[in-house]
Parts: structure tokens; sequence; C-alpha cells
């Protein structure tokens, strides 16, 4: 899938979390345990509606549902913000390409309304209805790094590694994500591979993983 290239802003964005800073064309796997690390997680957003950046929430409903009610939590009004056009909410789909699409659009449309900078904080539905199986989503993970590039935008994929398997701890997560957040600190990850190999290892790959413990 190609993307129109946009305008890019110079520089590092504050990512709201730890003090840390990241580059625009970021992807990093914010790994949590606790369901105050989840919470954690969604001050990326309310960084960036402190600097009146697009938001957007991507993943299965009830991880969605979580990150709207966190915010509500925190006087943030999402149906203001999607009234405002502020802010996305994306489910789903049953392809990785289609995820994928659905994304790319999204951030254009924000770039096109005058967004200097699009957040998108996503949790994968792995093993859920109406979502693509295992080796679509870890391809869609992979191409996530490459079109996150084309736009001033920032994406976090969080994964909750007390009910994942190693498996799409280690697929999923490490081996698509150039950046982890773990704990307290941003790291660059020494695992991370390529998209063009990684998705030549994926080729004839037919084993499924699962998203149980």
């Amino acid at each position: 899938m190609r993307y129109p290239r946009t305008r890019r802003s110079s520089g590092t964005v504050e990512l709201g979390l730890r003090d840390e800073r990241v580059n625009l064309g970021d992807h990093i796997a914010y790994f949590w345990e606790k369901p105050e690390e989840f919470e954690e997680a969604v001050q990326f957003l309310i960084t960036g509606h402190r600097r009146g950046e697009h938001l957007v929430i991507f993943g299965h409903d009830e991880a969605n549902q979580k990150i709207l009610a966190i915010l509500k939590g925190k006087n943030i009004d999402p149906d203001t913000l999607r009234s405002r056009g502020q802010l996305s909410v994306l489910g789903g789909g049953s392809t990785g390409d289609g995820m994928l699409n659905d994304i790319g659009q999204t951030f254009q449309k924000a770039i096109d309304a005058g967004a200097g900078c699009i957040r998108l904080l996503g949790n994968i539905g792995w093993g859920r209805n109406n979502w693509p199986d295992d080796l679509d989503i870890l391809a869609f993970e992979a191409k996530v790094t490459g079109a996150a590039k084309l736009f001033p935008s920032v994406v976090v994929c969080m994964y909750d590694v007390g009910s994942l398997s190693g498996r799409v701890i280690v697929h999923g997560a490490y081996e698509t994500h150039p950046l982890t957040f773990h704990g307290n600190l941003l790291r660059e990850n020494p695992f991370y591979v390529g998209v063009d190999e990684y998705l030549a290892r994926l080729k004839g790959s037919d084993e499924p993983l699962t998203a149980d413990a």
C-alpha cells in the first residue's frame, strides 16, 4: 500500500511518557502488565491533545472503550474532540492491508485538515473475532513502520504481556517495532527486523500464533 507523501515537521516531539522525546515517524511497542501502566499509556494521547495534535485510537472494542473512559476521567470529552475533527476511533478489519488503508486515509484526512502531528495509540485484537489471522496481523505490524514515516506521526502499539503469548510478543512486538517502551524507559530495539526481510520470513509460514498465555 502506498500513500502520498505529506509535509513533515522538523525535530522531535514530547512523547508524554517519562519525559521521553521521539522523532516523527517512530513506531513504538509499549509493554504493560498493570492497569496503571495501561492508563499511563493514555498520557501519550493527552499530551497530544494539549499540543493541539490529531489523536487516533485504534484497536479492539474493549481497549478502545477503556481509553475513551480514561480520557473522560481526565476531563477530556471524546465526543467533542470527534465532532471537531481532532479525534478518530478505528476498529479492526478483515485484512491487514484493509486496516492499513483505513489508518492511511485517516492520517491523510487529518493532514488535509491542517494537523501538524498525528498520534495513534493501538491495541491489536490478536485472536479476536472480526480481526485478521495472526500472520496477516504480523505483516500489518511490519508495514506500519514504513507507513508511519510517510506522515508527521507517532504510533504506539500496546502489548499486554500478561495475556499474550511469548510468540506474539517476540514476533508481533519485538521484531516489528524499532523502539520499545517498558517500565520507565524508551529504548532502541536490537531485535527489530527490517520490513522487507520480515515479510520474506512470513512467506510460506502457516504456523498460527496464539493469544493465550
